[in-house]
This record gives C-alpha cells, sequence and structure tokens, in this order.
C-alpha cells in the first residue's frame, strides 16, 4: 500500500506541475483564456491521471482509492499552489480567485467521478503499481517542473 500512496504522491506532483506549465502562456496573455483552459484542459489530465492511479490500488473496494486519491491529491494541490504562487512567483495575490477553489473542489471531487463512471474499465485494466510507472511520472513533473521554472526564472516571455 506504501507503494501506491508513493505513486499517488509522484503522479499528483506530476500532474500539478504539467497542467501549470501548460497555462502558463495562455494566462500570460490573457487571464480569462487561461482560466478557460484551466476549467476545460486541466480537467481531463487530472481525470487521466486518476483514473492511472484508482486502476493500480491494491485493494477491491476503489472507493476507497478514490477517497485515499483525492486527499492525496487535493493536499499537494493544496500545498503546491502555495509553493508556486507564494514561494516561487511570490504573487499570492493571483491565487486566491472563484476558479481556484473551484479546481479544488473538481480536484477533490474527480476520484469519486472517475470510480463510479469508469469502474468496468478500472476493473478490467486493473494492475499492480510498477517501477515504469514511477519512472514515467517522475520524469514528467520533473521536467514540466524545470521548464516552468526556467521560464520564471528567465523571465521568458511571449
Amino acid at each position: 500500500m506504501n507503494k501506491w500512496f508513493l505513486y499517488n504522491l509522484t503522479v499528483g506532483f506530476s500532474v500539478y506541475w504539467m497542467s501549470n506549465l501548460i497555462l502558463w502562456f495562455p494566462w500570460s496573455i490573457h487571464p480569462m483564456l487561461g482560466m478557460t483552459l484551466m476549467l476545460t484542459v486541466s480537467p481531463i489530465i487530472w481525470i487521466i491521471s486518476t483514473f492511472l492511479c484508482i486502476r493500480t490500488f491494491p485493494q477491491k473496494n476503489i472507493i476507497i482509492g478514490a477517497v485515499y486519491n483525492s486527499l492525496i491529491f487535493l493536499a499537494l494541490s493544496v500545498v503546491m499552489d502555495y509553493v508556486f504562487f507564494g514561494l516561487i512567483r511570490n504573487a499570492m495575490e493571483q491565487l486566491y480567485h472563484p476558479t481556484t477553489f473551484y479546481g479544488y473542489g473538481f480536484v477533490a471531487s474527480i476520484p469519486f467521478i472517475v470510480a463510479l463512471g469508469f469502474s468496468k474499465i478500472i476493473d478490467k485494466k486493473k494492475r499492480g503499481v510498477r517501477q515504469s510507472d514511477f519512472i514515467q511520472a517522475g520524469i514528467i513533473g520533473l521536467v514540466c517542473f524545470g521548464l516552468l521554472t526556467l521560464i520564471i526564472v528567465l523571465e521568458i516571455e511571449i
């Protein structure tokens, strides 16, 4: 079970930074464009990631897996928002908009939507966590985090 929790942390880290990287330039062009993408594209990424985590939940009851996944992804989102907006960008005033709280609610509810809506597919695709799962998620997360950090540090604009 510890391996599964670690996998959820790795995937959550990866998805968070991937979403922010994808939103960076559109949000820089106009906040409404960024918010629109945050409400359309980001949920798709979170849904796929949640599916990948829940299908590897080591117990039979995937609703319990959804609860754990929800708590992990929500906690990661809140902490990493503080790191990204507060520590890296020094822009906490940009963080707490209604869309941010919508995003938190959506991140918290996605695992239940996935578990209930895709339960038959999850049962068919159910498997354990593999080392390659960690490597893929970790590489994606580190690359996205690194690129976004470079964009901010080097002040790259479009």
